[in-house]
Protein backbone atom coordinates (compact mmCIF):
# COMPACT_ATOMS: atom_id res chain seq x y z
CA UNK A 1 0.00 0.00 0.00
CA UNK A 2 1.18 3.51 -1.15
CA UNK A 3 0.56 5.77 1.84
CA UNK A 4 1.35 9.56 2.28
CA UNK A 5 1.03 10.63 5.53
CA UNK A 6 0.26 14.89 5.79
CA UNK A 7 0.82 16.26 8.73
CA UNK A 8 0.90 19.86 9.83
CA UNK A 9 4.13 20.27 11.18
CA UNK A 10 7.16 17.52 10.55
CA UNK A 11 6.44 13.97 11.56
CA UNK A 12 10.24 14.11 11.96
CA UNK A 13 9.25 16.71 15.03
CA UNK A 14 8.47 14.57 18.27
CA UNK A 15 6.64 17.58 19.21
CA UNK A 16 4.12 18.01 16.69
CA UNK A 17 0.97 17.50 17.82
CA UNK A 18 1.69 15.30 21.19
CA UNK A 19 5.09 14.01 18.74
CA UNK A 20 1.90 12.13 17.03
CA UNK A 21 3.46 12.97 13.26
CA UNK A 22 6.31 11.30 14.17
CA UNK A 23 4.89 8.11 16.23
CA UNK A 24 3.16 7.37 13.15
CA UNK A 25 5.60 7.49 10.63
CA UNK A 26 8.16 5.68 12.78
CA UNK A 27 5.29 2.97 13.39
CA UNK A 28 4.47 3.11 9.74
CA UNK A 29 7.93 2.34 8.77
CA UNK A 30 8.09 -0.94 10.18
CA UNK A 31 5.84 -2.18 7.80
CA UNK A 32 7.51 -3.43 4.95
CA UNK A 33 4.64 -3.57 2.78
CA UNK A 34 4.04 0.04 3.52
CA UNK A 35 5.51 2.37 1.18
CA UNK A 36 5.39 5.72 3.08
CA UNK A 37 5.62 9.29 2.36
CA UNK A 38 5.44 11.93 4.93
CA UNK A 39 4.85 15.33 3.60
CA UNK A 40 4.29 18.86 5.91
CA UNK A 41 1.40 21.12 5.11
CA UNK A 42 1.67 23.58 7.65
CA UNK A 43 1.29 26.98 6.03
CA UNK A 44 3.83 29.84 5.98
CA UNK A 45 4.51 31.41 9.86
CA UNK A 46 4.23 34.71 8.89
CA UNK A 47 0.69 34.51 7.20
CA UNK A 48 -0.40 32.14 10.65
CA UNK A 49 1.67 35.24 12.71
CA UNK A 50 -0.09 38.30 10.99
CA UNK A 51 -3.47 36.14 10.81
CA UNK A 52 -3.78 35.51 14.65
CA UNK A 53 -2.35 38.95 15.52
CA UNK A 54 -5.02 40.72 13.65
CA UNK A 55 -8.32 38.39 14.19
CA UNK A 56 -7.25 36.24 17.54
CA UNK A 57 -7.60 39.04 20.03
CA UNK A 58 -10.81 40.18 18.51
CA UNK A 59 -12.94 37.08 16.69
CA UNK A 60 -13.68 33.83 17.88
CA UNK A 61 -11.08 31.44 16.27
CA UNK A 62 -10.39 27.79 16.91
CA UNK A 63 -7.13 27.82 14.95
CA UNK A 64 -8.04 25.14 12.51
CA UNK A 65 -7.20 25.32 8.69
CA UNK A 66 -10.95 25.17 7.73
CA UNK A 67 -11.74 28.54 8.92
CA UNK A 68 -12.74 31.58 6.59
CA UNK A 69 -9.60 33.62 6.50
CA UNK A 70 -7.37 30.41 6.36
CA UNK A 71 -9.29 27.84 3.88
CA UNK A 72 -7.34 29.41 0.72
CA UNK A 73 -3.76 29.38 1.93
CA UNK A 74 -4.30 26.12 3.49
CA UNK A 75 -5.96 24.52 0.50
CA UNK A 76 -3.10 26.28 -1.83
CA UNK A 77 -0.59 24.27 0.26
CA UNK A 78 -2.24 20.78 0.50
CA UNK A 79 -2.95 20.96 -3.51
CA UNK A 80 0.86 22.13 -4.00
CA UNK A 81 1.62 19.22 -1.85
CA UNK A 82 0.03 16.04 -2.82
CA UNK A 83 1.38 15.60 -6.24
CA UNK A 84 1.67 11.91 -6.20
CA UNK A 85 -1.03 9.57 -6.78
CA UNK A 86 -1.19 7.29 -3.89
CA UNK A 87 -3.48 4.55 -2.89
CA UNK A 88 -4.46 6.27 0.84
CA UNK A 89 -3.90 10.01 2.31
CA UNK A 90 -3.60 10.10 5.93
CA UNK A 91 -4.50 13.51 7.58
CA UNK A 92 -3.18 14.26 11.14
CA UNK A 93 -5.01 16.22 13.80
CA UNK A 94 -6.25 18.83 10.91
CA UNK A 95 -7.41 18.64 7.34
CA UNK A 96 -8.47 20.29 4.48
CA UNK A 97 -9.05 17.86 1.03
CA UNK A 98 -7.36 19.53 -2.29
CA UNK A 99 -10.15 21.08 -4.34
CA UNK A 100 -9.89 18.86 -7.61
CA UNK A 101 -10.65 15.16 -7.35
CA UNK A 102 -7.16 12.72 -6.68
CA UNK A 103 -6.83 8.80 -7.12
CA UNK A 104 -5.89 8.77 -3.39
CA UNK A 105 -8.35 6.95 -0.98
CA UNK A 106 -8.26 9.91 2.32
CA UNK A 107 -8.69 9.43 5.91
CA UNK A 108 -8.03 11.76 8.86
CA UNK A 109 -7.12 10.98 12.41
CA UNK A 110 -8.22 13.87 14.97
CA UNK A 111 -8.95 14.09 18.46
CA UNK A 112 -11.66 16.63 18.87
CA UNK A 113 -14.58 17.96 17.87
CA UNK A 114 -15.55 21.47 17.83
CA UNK A 115 -18.97 21.78 18.33
CA UNK A 116 -19.17 19.49 21.52
CA UNK A 117 -16.23 21.59 22.74
CA UNK A 118 -17.57 25.08 22.30
CA UNK A 119 -20.29 23.79 25.08
CA UNK A 120 -17.61 24.15 27.56
CA UNK A 121 -16.29 27.25 26.16
CA UNK A 122 -19.07 29.82 27.02
CA UNK A 123 -16.89 32.55 28.59
CA UNK A 124 -14.92 33.08 25.38
CA UNK A 125 -16.88 36.14 24.59
CA UNK A 126 -14.87 37.51 21.45
CA UNK A 127 -16.93 38.33 18.09
CA UNK A 128 -18.35 35.95 15.92
CA UNK A 129 -18.47 32.40 18.08
CA UNK A 130 -22.14 31.91 15.75
CA UNK A 131 -21.03 32.74 12.51
CA UNK A 132 -17.39 30.53 12.93
CA UNK A 133 -19.66 27.84 14.11
CA UNK A 134 -22.26 27.82 11.32
CA UNK A 135 -19.29 28.20 8.75
CA UNK A 136 -16.79 25.63 10.14
CA UNK A 137 -19.41 22.78 10.49
CA UNK A 138 -20.39 23.52 7.07
CA UNK A 139 -17.52 22.94 5.59
CA UNK A 140 -16.44 20.90 8.21
CA UNK A 141 -19.18 17.97 7.43
CA UNK A 142 -18.47 18.60 3.70
CA UNK A 143 -14.78 17.63 4.27
CA UNK A 144 -15.68 14.90 6.12
CA UNK A 145 -18.08 13.29 4.06
CA UNK A 146 -15.72 13.11 1.23
CA UNK A 147 -13.45 11.14 3.78
CA UNK A 148 -13.28 7.14 3.18
CA UNK A 149 -12.52 6.82 7.05
CA UNK A 150 -12.60 9.20 9.68
CA UNK A 151 -10.39 7.57 12.96
CA UNK A 152 -10.84 9.44 16.35
CA UNK A 153 -8.68 9.02 19.56
CA UNK A 154 -11.54 9.26 21.73
CA UNK A 155 -15.01 7.41 21.85
CA UNK A 156 -16.74 11.16 22.41
CA UNK A 157 -15.24 12.68 19.34
CA UNK A 158 -16.78 9.05 17.30
CA UNK A 159 -20.30 9.88 18.45
CA UNK A 160 -20.07 13.71 17.77
CA UNK A 161 -19.14 13.05 14.22
CA UNK A 162 -21.82 10.79 14.01
CA UNK A 163 -24.28 12.89 15.66
CA UNK A 164 -23.79 16.48 14.42
CA UNK A 165 -21.91 15.28 11.00
CA UNK A 166 -24.79 12.46 10.16
CA UNK A 167 -21.67 10.42 9.57
CA UNK A 168 -22.14 6.60 9.19
CA UNK A 169 -21.03 5.18 12.32
CA UNK A 170 -18.79 2.40 10.26
CA UNK A 171 -17.04 5.10 8.32
CA UNK A 172 -15.99 6.73 11.82
CA UNK A 173 -14.04 4.73 14.23
CA UNK A 174 -12.50 5.11 17.69
CA UNK A 175 -8.87 3.59 17.53
CA UNK A 176 -7.39 5.13 20.30
CA UNK A 177 -3.50 6.61 20.53
CA UNK A 178 -0.15 5.70 21.92
CA UNK A 179 0.81 6.80 24.99
CA UNK A 180 4.84 8.09 25.95
CA UNK A 181 5.58 6.71 28.80
CA UNK A 182 6.71 3.27 29.38
CA UNK A 183 4.13 1.35 31.88
CA UNK A 184 5.51 1.67 35.41
CA UNK A 185 6.32 -2.08 36.97
CA UNK A 186 7.89 -1.24 40.47
CA UNK A 187 6.11 -0.61 43.74
CA UNK A 188 3.76 2.14 44.47
CA UNK A 189 2.74 4.15 47.91
CA UNK A 190 -0.68 4.78 48.13
CA UNK A 191 -0.30 6.18 51.34
CA UNK A 192 1.87 8.96 50.38
CA UNK A 193 -0.84 10.97 49.13
CA UNK A 194 0.66 13.09 47.06
CA UNK A 195 -1.55 14.65 43.80
CA UNK A 196 -0.20 15.42 40.47
CA UNK A 197 -1.39 17.54 37.65
CA UNK A 198 0.98 18.20 34.51
CA UNK A 199 0.36 20.82 32.42
CA UNK A 200 1.86 23.77 29.95
CA UNK A 201 2.43 27.16 30.65
CA UNK A 202 -0.66 29.32 29.26
CA UNK A 203 -3.03 26.19 29.71
CA UNK A 204 -3.06 26.80 33.11
CA UNK A 205 -6.80 28.12 33.07
CA UNK A 206 -8.05 25.51 30.72
CA UNK A 207 -6.38 22.62 32.27
CA UNK A 208 -7.95 23.48 35.64
CA UNK A 209 -5.37 24.23 37.81
CA UNK A 210 -6.68 27.64 39.68
CA UNK A 211 -9.80 25.34 40.73
CA UNK A 212 -7.47 22.77 41.53
CA UNK A 213 -6.09 24.65 43.83
CA UNK A 214 -8.76 26.32 45.40
CA UNK A 215 -9.78 22.29 46.19
CA UNK A 216 -6.59 21.71 47.33
CA UNK A 217 -6.93 24.21 49.77
CA UNK A 218 -9.85 22.64 51.24
CA UNK A 219 -8.75 18.97 51.11
CA UNK A 220 -5.19 20.20 52.86
CA UNK A 221 -7.13 21.95 55.88
CA UNK A 222 -8.44 18.62 56.45
CA UNK A 223 -6.06 16.33 55.76
CA UNK A 224 -2.14 18.32 56.71
CA UNK A 225 -0.06 15.42 54.62
CA UNK A 226 -1.80 15.46 51.28
CA UNK A 227 0.51 17.80 48.94
CA UNK A 228 0.13 18.45 45.48
CA UNK A 229 2.97 18.69 42.40
CA UNK A 230 2.57 20.96 39.76
CA UNK A 231 4.51 20.31 36.36
CA UNK A 232 4.72 22.55 33.69
CA UNK A 233 4.40 25.93 35.39
CA UNK A 234 4.79 28.09 38.40
CA UNK A 235 3.11 30.76 40.35
CA UNK A 236 4.48 33.85 42.43
CA UNK A 237 1.65 32.50 45.21
CA UNK A 238 3.26 30.55 48.02
CA UNK A 239 0.78 27.72 48.76
CA UNK A 240 1.15 25.50 51.74
CA UNK A 241 1.45 22.00 50.87
CA UNK A 242 2.22 22.70 46.54
CA UNK A 243 5.49 22.28 44.74
CA UNK A 244 5.65 23.50 41.64
CA UNK A 245 8.43 21.76 39.13
CA UNK A 246 8.52 24.40 35.95
CA UNK A 247 11.54 23.59 33.60
CA UNK A 248 12.78 20.60 34.71
CA UNK A 249 13.48 17.53 32.79
CA UNK A 250 11.08 14.97 31.45
CA UNK A 251 12.50 12.08 33.66
CA UNK A 252 10.93 14.45 36.36
CA UNK A 253 7.70 14.26 35.38
CA UNK A 254 8.07 10.44 34.82
CA UNK A 255 9.52 10.34 38.33
CA UNK A 256 6.61 12.27 39.61
CA UNK A 257 3.94 9.58 37.56
CA UNK A 258 5.61 6.83 39.53
CA UNK A 259 5.09 8.74 42.78
CA UNK A 260 2.12 9.89 42.88
CA UNK A 261 -1.45 8.75 44.38
CA UNK A 262 -4.04 10.19 42.06
CA UNK A 263 -3.27 12.36 39.03
CA UNK A 264 -6.00 15.18 39.26
CA UNK A 265 -6.72 17.65 36.40
CA UNK A 266 -10.26 18.58 36.65
CA UNK A 267 -9.66 20.04 32.91
CA UNK A 268 -12.45 22.62 31.87
CA UNK A 269 -11.52 22.54 28.36
CA UNK A 270 -9.23 19.18 27.21
CA UNK A 271 -10.73 17.21 24.55
CA UNK A 272 -8.77 14.61 25.16
CA UNK A 273 -6.37 14.05 27.55
CA UNK A 274 -3.02 11.82 26.72
CA UNK A 275 -1.82 12.42 30.59
CA UNK A 276 -4.80 10.67 32.40
CA UNK A 277 -3.62 7.57 30.39
CA UNK A 278 0.14 8.58 31.09
CA UNK A 279 -1.02 8.30 34.98
CA UNK A 280 -2.52 5.01 34.69
CA UNK A 281 0.17 3.49 33.14
CA UNK A 282 2.14 4.50 36.30
CA UNK A 283 -0.85 2.46 38.26
CA UNK A 284 -2.06 6.18 39.57
CA UNK A 285 -5.70 6.52 39.41
CA UNK A 286 -7.19 9.77 37.83
CA UNK A 287 -9.56 12.42 38.44
CA UNK A 288 -11.23 14.39 36.08
CA UNK A 289 -14.76 16.60 35.40
CA UNK A 290 -17.17 14.89 33.45
CA UNK A 291 -16.88 15.75 29.91
CA UNK A 292 -15.34 15.08 26.87
CA UNK A 293 -13.05 11.92 26.83
CA UNK A 294 -12.66 11.74 30.72
CA UNK A 295 -15.30 9.76 31.23
CA UNK A 296 -14.37 6.51 29.14
CA UNK A 297 -10.55 7.13 29.96
CA UNK A 298 -11.87 6.38 33.70
CA UNK A 299 -13.19 3.30 32.55
CA UNK A 300 -16.56 5.15 33.64
CA UNK A 301 -15.39 5.09 37.68
CA UNK A 302 -13.93 1.57 37.50
CA UNK A 303 -10.18 3.19 37.62
CA UNK A 304 -10.80 7.35 38.01
CA UNK A 305 -12.86 9.74 39.91
CA UNK A 306 -15.41 11.98 38.28
CA UNK A 307 -16.73 15.67 39.35
CA UNK A 308 -19.63 16.66 37.90
CA UNK A 309 -19.57 20.44 38.42
CA UNK A 310 -16.71 23.27 37.83
CA UNK A 311 -16.80 23.42 42.10
CA UNK A 312 -13.99 23.71 44.18
CA UNK A 313 -15.91 22.14 47.04
CA UNK A 314 -17.09 19.05 45.18
CA UNK A 315 -14.13 18.72 43.25
CA UNK A 316 -12.10 18.90 47.13
CA UNK A 317 -14.83 15.99 48.32
CA UNK A 318 -13.99 13.51 45.33
CA UNK A 319 -10.47 13.88 46.05
CA UNK A 320 -11.02 12.89 50.08
CA UNK A 321 -13.18 9.88 48.90
CA UNK A 322 -10.75 8.68 46.54
CA UNK A 323 -7.51 9.28 49.40
CA UNK A 324 -9.91 7.49 52.08
CA UNK A 325 -9.03 4.30 51.14
CA UNK A 326 -5.99 3.26 49.94
CA UNK A 327 -6.84 -0.12 48.54
CA UNK A 328 -8.92 0.90 46.61
CA UNK A 329 -6.93 3.19 44.69
CA UNK A 330 -4.35 0.23 44.38
CA UNK A 331 -7.03 -2.00 43.00
CA UNK A 332 -8.29 0.91 40.47
CA UNK A 333 -4.26 1.78 39.84
CA UNK A 334 -3.58 -1.86 38.60
CA UNK A 335 -7.00 -2.31 36.27
CA UNK A 336 -6.26 1.22 35.21
CA UNK A 337 -2.50 0.13 33.62
CA UNK A 338 -3.71 -2.80 32.21
CA UNK A 339 -6.14 -0.64 29.96
CA UNK A 340 -3.40 1.51 28.86
CA UNK A 341 -1.18 -1.60 27.85
CA UNK A 342 -4.14 -3.51 26.23
CA UNK A 343 -5.46 -0.48 24.36
CA UNK A 344 -3.06 2.12 24.59
CA UNK A 345 0.24 1.71 22.36
CA UNK A 346 0.86 2.91 18.89
CA UNK A 347 1.49 -0.37 17.61
CA UNK A 348 -2.07 -1.33 18.18
CA UNK A 349 -3.35 2.16 16.66
CA UNK A 350 -1.42 1.23 13.29
CA UNK A 351 -2.31 -2.48 12.56
CA UNK A 352 -5.96 -0.93 13.56
CA UNK A 353 -5.56 2.12 10.83
CA UNK A 354 -4.02 -0.34 7.92
CA UNK A 355 -7.08 -2.81 8.33
CA UNK A 356 -9.21 -0.39 8.02
CA UNK A 357 -7.65 1.18 5.10
CA UNK A 358 -7.41 -1.97 3.19
CA UNK A 359 -10.64 -2.79 4.03
CA UNK A 360 -11.95 0.31 2.36
CA UNK A 361 -9.78 0.10 -1.10
CA UNK A 362 -11.09 -3.24 -1.06
CA UNK A 363 -14.60 -1.73 -1.30
CA UNK A 364 -13.19 1.05 -3.34
CA UNK A 365 -12.32 -1.88 -6.07
CA UNK A 366 -15.34 -3.44 -6.23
Amino acid sequence: MKLTLASRGSSDNPKAWSGTPHALKEEFSKHEDIELKCINWEMNKWILRIYHFIFRPYFFLYNSCREKWLRPFARYKVNSTLTSERDFTLFISDFILPKEKRESLFAVYTDSHVSQYLNYCKEDTRIGRQYFLKDYNRITKAQLEQMNIVFTQNEWTRQGFIKDYNLSPDKVINIGFGINVKPYEGPKDYEKELLLIVLRKGTEYYKGLYLLLDAFKIVRSHRQQVRLAVVGTTMKETIDGVDFYDNYPRTKTVELFQQCTLYTMPSLHEPNGITYLEALANKAPIMGLNRFAVPEFSGYGKWGFIAENENPTEIAQVIEDALSDKNRLKEMGLKGQKFVINHYRWNIVVDKMIKEMRKSMNLNQI
